[in-house]
């Protein structure tokens, strides 16, 4: 059995539709036949994991497999988390800048 992050990617470029079945067997280092098995739906989506044969899965664990973030280039697991904090924050602080403004009494001309 295939380990599940194998798994996953062979489906993510299969779903992708942009290599053919050969060049994502050569990518990921499997035999043809498999790629084809599961793109016909005749091998299921699933790989040897322990973690996630158990029943107790914990709900923060991640079933995708890392990508690069197009903003900041980290391996994440999309979407970036640290891209949506950074994002949070900037807008907070534009808030708060827009209410200090707001509050703040006119500046006299010198």
């Amino acid at each position: 059995m295939l380990p599940t992050t194998l798994v996953l990617e062979i489906r993510r470029l299969l779903d992708q539709r942009e290599l053919s079945q050969r060049a994502i067997a050569q990518q990921v280092g499997v035999s043809r036949g498999i790629v084809a098995e599961m793109a016909s739906g005749r091998r299921g989506d699933h790989g040897n994991d322990p973690d996630l044969q158990s029943p107790l899965l914990s709900p923060n664990r991640e079933l995708t497999i890392p990508i690069r973030c197009p903003a900041c280039g980290g391996l994440v697991y999309a979407p970036c988390r640290l891209c949506r904090a950074r994002a949070a924050r900037a807008a907070t602080l534009a808030a708060w800048r827009r209410l200090r403004e707001q509050q703040a009494p006119p500046r006299r001309a010198a």
